[in-house]
């Protein structure tokens, strides 16, 4: 019997709404179909990408007719599907229903019948088996689902490389709630530890992955829409990111929510140990896909000593030597020139927003225009990713350019 993870492909190459679920159908039907994951009478809660209030045709959220599609099919089988998000920005009516809005998810809400949520309560929990969160802050409906079904967007991200199936979980995280998070976490490979110790608890039944239209370049916000053409689908969440990131042309690994899943052993990462169903993934890869400034670093690009030092910064262990001394500074040091770093560009109109939501309080409004203070900066990124002018750029310093240049 073959118990490999399956994730299925299928080509889909517009939004039109009859085309998508019927492309979804198709998707599921080597997985069982939607009956093997949804039976008569569970509430099935549908996590989408809505990263803040934006419309579909910018490529930075789950375009609305793949929500529509999947909640038609949940009806189908007899579940009681609502839709639930908590993007950046405050856990609120008038901030959510502006995300709503602006996303196309009235328009889902109203040819699907699919609700919205508006219950903004929030709920600790605990994770017995989380291996750095023991305990959750949730928005509340996750506790009231018999079901998950994660809607991912195909993006990049200037954090850990690509967000996939894993990262779009973080949005179960209450609202500004997520910048404690990012506080605490602020070493990339403990966020993503963070974002698997989200993963195992919340389990999601299904994963289907919008990658009709993807975005390349600054994501998950900033960046370019780029058409693909394709959905996934996949009950195993790290098998479906391990197979998004080589259709790319990326190393599984060089996505950092992977990578440390390898290192815990919830998958091996490797497309060989998954059965592919659907369309050849070969035939379907994207070539020249841009991925953002924030990638992996490459230590062989430097030498003796230096690639030592990068090689912990890379993988996140700098942190777990010694905390003072000449080489812990150096290490920092090369730390902060081996990551991009925000700036206000011509487009910020000083509105505060990115001050407001910064987790360590690194932003301040001078002259109507946004300051980063890059001494308490954490690297973050919310800043560029939910400022609502797209005006935060990422620079990065010289010394980083000069050892990423191929």
């Amino acid at each position: 019997m073959n118990n490999k993870p399956r994730v299925s492909i299928v080509r889909c190459t517009t939004y039109d709404l009859d085309a998508v679920e019927a492309a979804i159908r198709c998707a599921l039907e080597p997985l069982g179909g939607i009956s093997a994951f949804v039976q008569p009478g569970q509430r099935v809660l549908l996590k989408p990408n809505l990263l803040r209030a934006v419309s579909p045709e910018r490529a930075a959220t789950t375009h609305p007719a793949i929500v529509a599609a999947i909640a038609r099919l949940v009806f189908e089988a007899g579940g009681q599907p609502i839709v639930v998000e908590s993007p950046g920005g405050p856990y609120m009516a008038r901030w959510l229903n502006a995300v709503y809005k602006a996303t196309g998810m009235y328009w889902a809400s109203e040819v699907s019948g699919v609700p919205l949520n508006e219950d903004y309560r929030s709920v600790n929990v605990p994770h017995p088996e989380g291996a750095l969160l023991h305990r959750l802050d949730i928005v509340q409906p996750l506790t009231e689902a018999d079901v998950v079904i994660n809607l991912p967007k195909f993006k990049t991200h200037n954090l850990v490389g690509l967000t996939l199936a894993v990262k779009n979980l973080f949005g179960l995280i209450p609202g500004t709630t997520k910048m404690g998070y990012h506080s605490k976490l602020q070493d990339r490979s403990l966020f993503c530890e963070g974002l698997l110790d989200i993963y195992t608890y919340v389990k999601p039944a299904l994963h289907i992955m919008d990658a009709i239209l993807g975005m390349e370049g600054e994501g998950p916000s900033g960046g370019d829409p780029r058409e693909m053409g394709l959905l996934l689908a996949s009950p195993d969440g790290l098998a479906m990111d391990t197979v998004c990131a080589a259709l790319v042309g990326l190393e599984p690994t060089a996505v950092l929510t992977t990578r440390r899943a390898v290192a815990r052993g919830l998958t091996s990462g490797r497309l060989e140990d998954l059965e592919i169903v659907g369309e050849d993934w070969e035939a379907v890869r994207i070539p020249n896909f841009r991925m953002g400034i924030e990638m992996p670093i490459d230590p062989g690009l430097a030498k003796g000593p230096l690639r030592a030092v990068l090689q912990k910064i890379s993988s996140g262990e700098a942190s777990q030597g010694r905390k003072t001394g000449p080489l812990a500074r150096l290490s920092r040091w090369l730390g902060t020139q081996m990551v991009a770093a925000p700036y206000a560009g011509p487009k910020c109109i000083g509105c505060g927003f990115c001050a407001r939501h910064c987790p360590v309080n690194a932003i301040t409004i001078v002259n109507r225009k946004a300051v980063m203070d890059l001494s308490k900066c954490i690297r973050c990124y919310c800043c560029h990713e939910l400022c609502p002018e797209t005006a935060v750029e990422l620079r990065k310093p010289w010394l980083g350019r000069l050892l990423s240049r191929g």
